[in-house]
């Protein structure tokens, strides 16, 4: 795919106004045989069965048909998608990426987007940009009201400004991610960037076995700390640009990039859940609930100065002792710290201790309505592993 250092980024807009666009309208699943990386076969692919009807005609209500939006990516036009939330859903396949960068977008702007997706547009050189759903609205009804409305996204300053009504919103990036992109590097590149420093630590030499079992981090002076707020109706305050220096490889350094110790799983699901408790009377069911019970504790504890019980030693404990009420209070209090935590993490997903009530609780009147409730439980923790495996 192309390299081009991002800076500032200034054009008009394709609003592509699909919620949970998955990669298979991104990209048809036929094109994933393909041996070529050519960018313009992925490009012509790119929302192929959403633009063409099956004898290869143009849809004429498809918004990428419609005269306004037709031109292909150029600079200061169309360089830039506003999607619907969720985009980049379902497979994991990288051809999507291939497709959104070989048709010349450098810019997806969304709510939220698929993790893995998310990470296959910043190895493309897209960048994915997630803002508040009152903003991404806000850039869909200033695009509608006029096709030429151009968005500004400023790589340096992490900020994204809609210049019809002057409305800008902080965007997040991995630090790492942000000085490739401003460099045109890949991970090949970055690494060849820094071969003479490389060969200068490694001639060195290695003092013990032991140190030879340590991979050393490189050290990123980042422009600031992420910072989390509450999302508010105003424009953050504009800040100076910082420039990234240039990487030192070092082995003593005072901030490091997060890595977490353990990665934990963000693909639980439903079904897996219900067919394994079936099997195994219930005891899959406790497991993954003593898992949660601990990934929470690693997830919110250093933001919030709570702790969550272990579910298995709650469950032949205080759980019967107290009738069953102690479980009441339980997920209770374990359902309103996880929605409390994807509040903090401005992750746009709903859940509280009223989904508990609700739908397993009253639910339970009903029979099967308790599963929406364990779906939206294990979903809810996927968004929060996943957020902490990326950045702690």
């Amino acid at each position: 795919m192309a390299k081009e250092k991002f800076d500032i980024i200034q054009s008009t807009c394709i609003p592509i106004q699909i919620d949970n666009c998955n990669t298979d309208l991104i990209i048809p699943a036929r094109y994933l045989a393909s041996t070529t990386r050519d960018p313009k076969f992925f490009g012509d692919a790119f929302m192929h069965d959403l633009r063409f009807d099956a004898e290869g005609n143009p849809v004429a209500d498809f918004v990428m048909n419609q005269p306004e939006y037709a031109e292909a990516p150029r600079k200061g036009v169309h360089e830039i998608i506003v999607g619907g939330q969720n985009w980049g859903s379902g497979s994991s396949r990288e051809h999507a990426a291939w497709a959104i960068a070989g048709y010349g977008v450098r810019v997806v702007i969304s709510s939220s987007f698929a993790d893995i997706h998310r990470n296959n547009l910043l190895n493309c050189f897209v960048l994915p940009v997630i803002v508040s759903k009152e903003f991404q609205q806000e850039l869909f009804d200033s695009i509608a009201a006029n096709p030429q409305t151009e968005v500004k996204v400023d790589v340096p300053n992490q900020t994204v400004t809609n210049l019809a009504t002057g409305n800008s919103e902080h965007f997040d990036i991995n630090s790492y991610k942000k000085y490739c992109l401003m460099n045109a590097y890949d991970d090949i590149d970055f690494l060849l960037s820094n071969k003479d420093k490389i060969e200068a630590y490694e001639g060195q030499g290695v003092a013990s076995a032991e140190d030879a079992a340590v991979v050393e981090e490189t050290d990123f002076q980042e422009p600031a700390a992420p910072t989390y707020v509450e999302a508010t109706d105003e424009a953050p305050a504009e800040e100076p640009a910082e420039e990234v220096a240039p990487i030192e490889v070092t082995t003593h350094h005072e901030s490091e990039p997060f890595v977490p110790k353990k990665l934990l799983p963000i693909n639980r699901g439903l079904a897996k859940f219900f067919l394994l408790s079936m099997v195994t009377l219930g005891i899959y069911g406790i497991v993954v609930l003593t898992q949660i019970s601990s990934e929470i504790n690693t997830v919110a504890t250093r933001y919030d100065d709570r702790k969550t019980t272990n579910y298995l030693w709650f469950f032949f404990l205080w759980g019967w002792l107290t009738g069953g009420i102690a479980f009441l209070v339980w997920f209770h209090n374990l359902s309103n710290r996880i929605g409390n935590e994807l509040q903090r993490r401005q992750i746009p997903y709903s859940f509280s201790a009223s989904d508990y009530w609700l739908w397993c609780v009253l639910g339970s009147f009903v029979g099967f309505l308790p599963l929406v409730y364990t779906h939206k439980l294990l979903t809810a923790m996927n968004m929060l592993n996943a957020d902490y495996n990326q950045k702690g």
